[in-house]
Parts: C-alpha cells; sequence; structure tokens
C-alpha cells in the first residue's frame, strides 16, 4: 500500500526528500500502522508539527479503521487531514490534489501579490496569509477580516481581490464606515437620484454600484449605522438595493470584504449589529495577529519599508536599531511601526549605517533594552503551572510530568539513550526507565 502511494505521488513529482526538523516550512504526509503507530505520530505531531507551520496529511495505511476519538486527536496535534486505507485504495486523485493545492499556496505566498504588499516569516504570519490565499483563490466566500488598528487590513483586502480569479472581474471599493456622515451615509452606500434630498443637485452612483462585478471593501463595519444594516442585509442576500429616492429595484453583484477592530461577536451580544447580517458577512474568517503577538516579523518589516522608501536599496542598519525597535510594544501595530520608519528615513543623512541616533527620541521613552526572558519566567509556565495546582496535581506529580516531557524531547531530538542522558545529566538506565514509563502511561 505504502510502495503504490509513494510511486503515485513520484509520477506526480511531488516526492522530494524526507522530513528535516530544523528546515523551514515544509509539506508532507505521515504513513501510519494504523492503532500501533498511533503513540509515535501524535508524539512527532506534537514535537515537529504543532505551532511550526509546517503542513501534514496522515495516511493510515494499516488494516484496522481509526476511531473517531484517534482521528480528532491527530488533527488536534497538527496533521491537517486524516485518511484511512479505504479512502485511496482505488484512488490517489484527491491526494495529489491536496498536496497540489498545498504547493500552489506556498508559491503563491512568496509571489509579489503577497511581498510587495507585507512581509513577515513568523508561523502566525504564513498560517495566516494562507488562509487568505485560499479563501481569495479557491473561493467567492464573503470574508470578514478581525484585527486591531494599524495591522493591515486594508492591504488583505487587496491581496484577496487581486487573487480573485473571476474572468471579468471589476474594481476594489473601498467604503470606510467611520467617515459616514450620518445624513448622508444611505446615498454613499447606495446613491441618490436627484432632487432626493436638499443639496441632491444631480443622481449619484454608491459605492455598492461601483463594486458590481467587483469586490466591496467595507472598513469598520461595526460603525454601520442601524438603520442601514436591514438594508444592507438585503444587499448581501438578494444582490438588490434602491437608490435613496427612487422606487427602482436595482442589481449588484460583488464579492464583500468587511473588517474590523471591534469584538463582533461582543456587538451581537449587545444589540449593536444585526446577528442575520453577521451570519451573512461571515462565511470566512480570517484573524490577522497583532505586530506585538509576531515581533519576529519586525525586522523583515523594517526592511520592507525601508526599500520602499529607498527605491529597493536597502541601507545597512545597526543591530540595536532591531534590537531596540523588537523590545517595545505597539498599541498602533504595523502603522506605528511604519512611522517610525518614514521618522529614521527623515534623519538618517543617506549616507553610512542606520544607528540609534536615527530613532525617534520617543522611542528611548517607550522602551529600555531587557534582558531576554528566561524559559522559567515566561507566563505561559506560570499559567500551566497554576492549572495543574487548580486540578489538584501535587509537587511530584508536576515534576514527574516535566521530566517525561523533557525525556521525550530530548529523544526526539537525539534519538538515543546515550546522548539523552549526557544532555540531561542523567543516567542510561534512567532514560530507559522514562520509556518504559512512558508507554504503559
Amino acid at each position: 500500500m505504502m510502495n503504490k502511494t509513494l510511486t503515485c505521488l513520484s509520477k506526480q513529482k511531488l516526492i522530494s526528500e524526507k522530513w528535516k526538523p530544523l528546515c523551514e516550512l515544509r509539506l508532507g504526509m505521515i504513513f501510519m500502522n494504523g492503532r500501533a503507530d498511533y503513540e509515535n505520530v501524535i508524539s512527532f505531531l506534537q514535537f515537529h508539527i504543532k505551532g511550526h507551520g509546517h503542513r501534514v496529511c496522515v495516511l493510515n495505511i494499516g488494516q484496522d479503521t481509526l476511531e473517531s476519538e484517534f482521528k480528532i486527536k491527530i488533527l488536534k496535534y497538527g496533521a491537517e487531514y486524516v485518511y484511512d486505507r479505504n479512502s485511496f485504495v482505488d484512488s490517489y486523485e484527491f491526494l495529489t490534489e491536496r498536496l497540489n493545492r498545498w504547493i500552489t499556496i506556498e508559491r503563491l505566498l512568496h509571489s509579489p501579490v503577497i511581498t510587495s504588499r507585507t512581509a513577515g516569516k513568523s508561523v502566525a504570519t504564513i498560517c495566516m496569509l494562507r488562509k487568505v490565499i485560499e479563501a481569495a483563490f479557491y473561493s467567492q466566500n464573503n470574508i470578514l477580516i478581525l484585527g486591531e488598528r494599524g495591522v493591515g487590513k486594508e492591504q488583505v483586502a487587496n491581496i484577496i481581490h487581486e487573487l480573485d480569479t473571476r474572468r471579468e472581474k471589476g474594481d476594489l471599493v473601498i467604503l470606510d464606515c467611520t467617515t459616514l456622515k450620518k445624513e448622508l451615509s444611505g446615498s454613499e452606500l447606495f446613491g441618490h437620484e436627484r432632487g432626493s434630498f436638499t443639496g441632491a443637485d444631480y443622481a449619484r452612483d454608491g459605492a455598492i454600484a461601483l463594486a458590481h462585478k467587483g469586490s466591496f471593501f467595507i472598513d469598520e463595519i461595526t460603525e454601520l449605522p442601524p438603520n442601514l444594516q436591514a438594508e444592507f442585509l438585503r444587499v448581501v442576500q438578494e444582490g438588490t438595493y434602491k437608490k435613496v429616492g427612487s422606487n427602482i429595484w436595482r442589481h449588484s453583484q460583488f464579492r464583500l470584504i468587511a473588517a474590523t477592530n471591534r469584538d463582533m461577536k461582543t456587538t451581537v451580544e449587545k444589540g449593536e449589529f444585526r446577528s442575520d447580517l453577521f451570519d451573512r458577512i461571515a462565511t470566512t474568517v480570517i484573524e490577522i495577529p497583532g505586530l506585538n503577538e509576531r515581533k519576529e516579523d519586525i525586522p523583515l518589516i523594517i526592511d520592507f519599508y525601508l526599500k520602499k522608501i529607498f527605491n529597493g536599496h536597502l541601507p545597512v542598519i545597526e543591530k540595536e536599531v532591531y534590537d531596540v525597535l523588537c523590545n517595545r510594544e505597539y498599541r498602533g501595530n504595523i502603522r506605528e511601526l511604519k512611522n517610525e520608519v518614514h521618522n529614521i528615513c527623515m534623519r538618517y543623512s543617506g549616507k553610512g549605517p542606520v544607528t540609534l541616533g536615527d530613532l525617534s527620541n520617543t522611542i528611548f521613552d517607550l522602551t529600555l533594552l531587557n534582558d531576554k526572558v528566561r524559559w522559567y519566567e515566561k507566563t505561559e509556565l506560570f499559567e500551566l503551572i497554576n492549572q495543574a495546582i487548580d486540578e489538584g496535581c501535587e509537587l511530584k506529580k508536576i515534576e514527574d510530568i516535566i521530566q517525561s516531557i523533557a525525556t521525550k524531547i530530548t529523544l526526539q531530538r537525539v534519538n538515543r539513550n546515550k546522548d539523552a542522558s549526557r544532555i540531561l545529566g542523567k543516567s542510561e538506565r534512567w532514560i530507559q526507565l522514562q520509556k518504559i514509563k512512558e508507554k504503559n502511561g
């Protein structure tokens, strides 16, 4: 079974090399021989896949079929798909189609459509962009973008529109609900007829008409006035609307991309936003991580904007500049960092390296260079131990669990008792006993 699968994938040029845990993001398959390999698969997923940005599907080539609880746990630990042998015993097309789709998404990830608009290689960024690409390129779904102010929601909307595969695609029309004047909001959205209100000296098309056959990006949609939400719901459901002052129904078909920096569920629960409209706009939800959640992207974002400003040329930047900018908080996210880059360019003479002296004075008021946080000082560890205590775990049990995890991680790295004993400062016999305890549960 495995040989047939590998032969098929090889013919499709989808087999390249064996897994290398330390390389960059990878796509792959994991073969398992039924329940006998279950624990090994879970261990591999836990330490090499989950949270690392790799994409894998698990193929069960064993005779036994996996129960739902096993499949759910495999998916929980980082696999994207789990297939039993009866799913692919007669056909491998769906496997090659799945892998080819992943490959296409990775290629688009490195295409100018993406790289000209955003920067970042963190797992959070890559996973978010993969979802953006899949939703834009392989569907016509309405998309709701969530994220704090300044994270780049409009850039993502532009990416979605550019990747849209419709043949006769119209323009991307943008409407910011925070700029709508209450008395003219209906006109901005639906357009108006001549004489429909004071000052309406001529007929005008609204954003909905302009978005026909294209994409309609409605930013900060939670600010849409309540009286217009019901009318806009009809547009989203039926594709029909009336201009202000008109009795004629008009048609407009577009891809809706909505965005907000507010908690949508809270606004719905408070009655500030219609639940039926929320259901219609949130077909696919994309959450953009804040800059404070992906600080490893900051040097790449700095380089990205400097190259734009200097027409592709990147000046030498002293390491301390990156250090200072990486060790501060960004309430305004990418927009705030972009402003600082522009201030650097204002102070930079154009010769020599960019130094700390080119940073704004306010930067030094906001941040201090701290020592790297030690692993045992991290908030996550405190939270986990706090949870263990709440669940009634005694100190001895917590110690045993930590020892077991440390042993498992070390053996995943070196795969030999002798090397693991040297790293952990324990005897080989102790390592062996830990493995036996782990196996016996």
